[in-house]
């Protein structure tokens, strides 16, 4: 078994979310196994290396892209990262107590920045943008108290964390066995950066607490004068250390896919590769 293989253990969890698989008896191209076709995404995924230098033991690169673009589209990538995070809650590693944001930007190669897109449903930037850290797309992070990753979305590099905190929150779900929908931590960390009234009064109105310093130019009222949670504000480091985890996919760790869909199905899968740690 190769570096980046699927252990036996991982792969009998993992099949089942899977598409029907097709005999391989049947006229026409060559058929290539499922599990032959992940452990080359994963290869990829963790290496960083360009698709046309795919190791001859897996398969001609174009077999493995084509499936694994097609797998994009189709929300089979999504599927496992949901059902993956539902197991884990029903074995209670998920903790909702407090849920931490962060951004992190993160540069983008010229085989990401120079392709067309002509895919309809791709943002009008493609989640590229130029800052300070120079051209390059902006992940924008949720993380539970035992730095699993529970949700994200991409922007363009110079976008501020604030604008996406609401859809970062909007998009924590989990579904339970009763059917019922878990979405709302106890308490909310963040950075100064934020600190805002808009945010503060959305996790009011939905009884979650806010727990993250004011800015300076902020006018002062009941909330400012309240003491912050410093015992609390300490477990806000889970968000960078899920990211540092999540970068040491060098797929994550510099930008390669021209399309945000693309992107952010890798990210899933480096997502999927700490999820099976704790399944």
């Amino acid at each position: 078994m190769a570096r980046y293989d699927f252990p036996d253990k991982a792969w009998a969890l993992i099949s089942p979310m899977l598409p029907p698989e097709r005999g391989s008896s049947r006229g026409g191209r060559s058929y290539f196994a499922y599990r032959h076709v992940m452990n080359g995404i994963f290869w990829v995924l963790c290496s960083g290396a360009p698709w046309r230098d795919f190791p001859e033991r897996y398969a001609h690169w174009k077999t493995i892209y084509n499936r694994f673009n097609r797998w994009s589209k189709a929300g089979v990538i999504n599927n496992i990262f949901n059902k993956l995070l539902q197991i884990l809650d029903v074995k209670e590693y998920v903790d909702w107590d407090a849920i931490a944001l962060d951004g992190s930007n993160i540069r983008a190669l010229r085989a990401a920045a120079k392709g067309q897109k002509k895919h309809p449903n791709e943002l009008g930037d493609h989640g590229l943008g130029r800052s300070r850290g120079g051209f390059g797309t902006k992940i924008h992070l949720a993380t539970e108290g035992n730095r699993l990753p529970l949700s994200f979305c991409l922007s363009g590099g110079q976008a501020h964390e604030s604008q996406y905190a609401k859809a970062l929150l909007n998009r924590v779900s989990v579904i339970r066995k009763s059917e019922c929908l878990k979405s709302r931590p106890k308490a909310v960390l963040a950075d100064k950066g934020y600190s805002g009234r808009n945010l503060r009064h959305h996790l009011k109105i939905k009884g979650i607490i806010a727990v993250t310093h004011f800015k300076s130019n902020e006018k002062a009222s009941r909330d400012k004068r309240r003491k912050l949670n410093s015992e609390l504000y300490k477990k806000r480091n889970v968000v960078e250390r899920c990211f540092a985890i999540i970068k040491e996919n060098c797929r994550i760790a510099t930008r390669s896919e021209k399309t945000v869909r693309n992107y952010l199905s890798m990210f899933k899968l480096a997502a999927v590769r700490l999820f099976l740690d704790g399944c």
